[in-house]
């Protein structure tokens, strides 16, 4: 691969999301291999701007600042071709479901240049709640986005085939790949963990926005079902349902058992200082949480949010339990507690998902979609 034409991760901003901070770390790991590569932005100031290497070029999209970031999205379209006729990147990478689209379109503008768009479908094509309308224009326009491509990326095997059976004009488009959620510190704090002994109380952990999406009702409700038993919560994350949840909380008789801390930059030691992480999403693409704390040794209870999630927790012998069901994600809780997973498997099971290997596999598929011209 010619080493001296840029290959560019195209992000909206360095915000506090899953898929800012993986577009960073994949942007990093490629120029520290040597390979010219690019971040451009529509804007450069962030919680995660500190992450971005020194090594790692950033280039600042022409945006009009009117409307939202899906307004702004469309309006760059004409500069973001301009700046493909420009640089003339080998590729460019879109972070994410938002960006896809907008960049095929540029290239389109920008025409007879060489640059591949590789694409990432970072969260579920339908989602629960979506009319009958939402879901046709939805399924039509990834369609689209997906053939105007080069490359669509998802983050399980799972989605994978699943989008490729859904989408046959361009199933050989779609492959699957580990996001850089695993870093280096998290892997050797999993390696000095000491296996919780039945009986004690565990410290449990959640992780994410205080958002619909993310079901902490059905969590405090979960919670309330085993008041009787010895455990302690901390929830880290905001949104706009922290003071709804605050209150949930303090009606159920909880208040002085969950434990609120806003957003954390560092989640790293919580999950060392936890013994079981608790996801209660409706839905997810592929979330990074709990590989991250699987990554610690931290043993994980999930919903069935992600069929890339269940595929991998089937593996090591783990099932997820149904969504909105705050019974049964009570009954997993316990039985975890009764009954704690190894952690040598969960820690096994994260480490596809370092940092290193990620940058690795996506370098492969960049090869393959690039050739070796």
């Amino acid at each position: 691969m010619n080493n001296s034409e840029p290959v560019v991760h195209f992000l909206y901003e360095p915000g506090n999301g899953g898929l800012d901070r993986v577009a960073i770390l994949l942007a990093n790991g490629m120029a520290k291999r040597g390979i010219s590569t690019e971040l451009w932005l529509t804007k450069a100031d962030g919680p995660v701007a500190h992450l971005i290497a020194s090594n790692v070029k950033i280039r600042i999209v022409p945006t009009p600042r009117i409307g939202g970031r899906g307004v702004q999205l469309f309006l760059q379209i004409p500069a973001v071709a301009g700046m493909m006729r420009k640089h003339r990147p080998r590729a460019i990478f879109s972070a994410g479901n938002q960006t896809n689209l907008s960049l095929v379109i540029a290239r389109k503008l920008a025409a007879d240049i060489p640059t591949k768009i590789i694409q990432k479908i970072t969260n579920p094509v339908l989602r629960p709640g979506f009319n009958h309308w939402v879901k046709v224009y939805r399924t039509w326009r990834f369609g689209l986005t997906a053939r105007l491509g080069d490359m669509s990326l998802t983050l399980s095997a799972a989605d994978a085939e699943n989008y490729a059976q859904t989408y046959p004009r361009a199933a050989d488009k779609f492959h699957a790949v580990p996001n850089p959620y695993v870093h280096a510190d998290m892997l050797a704090s999993g390696e000095h963990r000491i296996a919780r002994a039945p009986g004690l109380a565990p410290r449990l952990l959640a992780v994410g926005r205080i958002a619909p999406q993310k079901g902490y009702m059905t969590l405090i409700a979960a919670l309330a079902r085993i008041a009787d038993r010895p455990w302690s919560m901390t929830i880290l994350g905001d949104g706009p349902l922290l003071d709804e949840a605050k209150r949930f909380t303090k009606k159920l008789g909880l208040a002085d058992r969950i434990e609120f801390r806003g957003f954390v930059d560092d989640v790293t030691p919580y999950f060392s200082q936890s013994d079981i992480l608790v996801l209660s999403s409706r839905w997810e693409g592929f979330p990074a949480v709990p590989i991250e704390a699987m990554a610690t040794g931290c043993a994980v209870v999930a919903t069935d949010c992600s069929a890339g999630l269940t595929q991998l927790l089937n593996q090591i012998g783990q099932h997820t339990v149904p969504v909105h069901d705050p019974e049964a994600l009570a009954k997993a809780i316990s039985n975890e507690i009764d009954s704690p997973q190894p952690i040598e498997p969960l820690r096994a099971c994260a480490t596809a998902y370092s940092i290193e290997n990620s940058v690795e596999d996506h370098l492969k598929l960049l090869q393959q979609v690039c050739g070796t011209s």
